[in-house]
């Protein structure tokens, strides 16, 4: 059994990778309904929609062609644009999830002599499929 790496796994918003990503987190859930009646011992429940989102952080840095920068994520946040979204290691055969969503918010943090980090964070539209990277 071999664990999947953290520093392999990475957010593509739509063929590119978020640029000098630190961090990346996947949340998946389903919104259940409760059923009480005269004819059920205690509270029954059913599965009803499902939503997930994703949201990350990374050092802010201009003049990324091949990955995805702040001013990109800031651009498709104001555009309102639909992305696709992937969360993947790329190692053939590992858990690849994906889906489409619209950048919720972002957040850019400044420290006296530190690096400028953002965090952001897409809501999925639609289903989040799961499958293994080919």
């Amino acid at each position: 059994m071999a664990f999947l790496e953290g520093s392999k796994m990475r957010i593509r918003i739509g063929t590119k990778e978020v640029f000098h990503e630190t961090n990346s987190t996947l949340n998946a859930s389903t919104e259940f309904k409760e059923i009480a009646s005269k004819d059920t011992n205690g509270v029954e429940v059913s599965p009803g929609k499902q939503t997930f989102s994703l949201s990350s952080s990374a050092y802010a840095a201009s003049g990324a062609t091949t990955q995805e920068d702040l001013k990109a994520i800031a651009d498709a946040w104001k555009a309102k644009t639909l992305v696709s979204v992937t969360l993947a290691d790329g190692v053939t055969g590992n858990i690849a999830l994906d889906g489409q969503g619209y950048i919720e918010n972002f957040v850019i943090n400044t420290q006296t002599e530190e690096a400028v980090t953002f965090d952001y964070s897409v809501k999925g539209s639609g289903d989040l499929n799961i499958g293994t990277t080919v």
